[in-house]
């Protein structure tokens, strides 16, 4: 199983999913982690300093097709914050969305794999 984490530096969970730097993935087999890898978030407006806040376009002609892709081995993706399209899209995909309160990374990564991190709810961002 892959599990994707967003962050902005390696380590910690970001709080806004889409805006984040990279993406840590981590790989486990039987419960054990496996492998560990860094992706680059190059695939989001947000990402790429293309949205100015509240009331914006996002410009993702309709999905986020291109993070997707990107993340399409993944089968399940972590952060402290995204918005509602971004899920559904992840969704879609067949990628479960988790948006929890834990900063560490890989501690996230681990208790996902064990079924025991806990969700923050919706986590929407407002962009505000």
């Amino acid at each position: 199983m892959r599990v994707a984490v967003a962050s902005d530096d390696g380590r910690n969970v970001a709080a806004h999913a889409g805006r984040c730097a990279c993406f840590v993935i981590f790989e486990f087999e039987g419960g054990a982690l496996i492998g560990q890898g860094v992706r680059q978030n190059s695939h989001t407006a947000h990402a790429r300093g293309q949205c100015s806040g509240e009331g914006h376009s996002h410009g993702h002609g309709g999905g986020h097709g291109s993070l997707l892709d990107v993340l399409g081995d993944c089968q399940a993706f972590i952060g402290r914050g995204m918005g509602p399209r971004l899920r559904a899209d992840l969704a879609s995909r067949g990628i479960e969305a988790m948006v929890c309160q834990e900063t560490d990374a890989k501690r996230a990564a681990e208790l996902f794999s064990e079924g025991h991190l806990t969700s923050a709810g919706q986590g929407t961002c407002d962009h505000g």
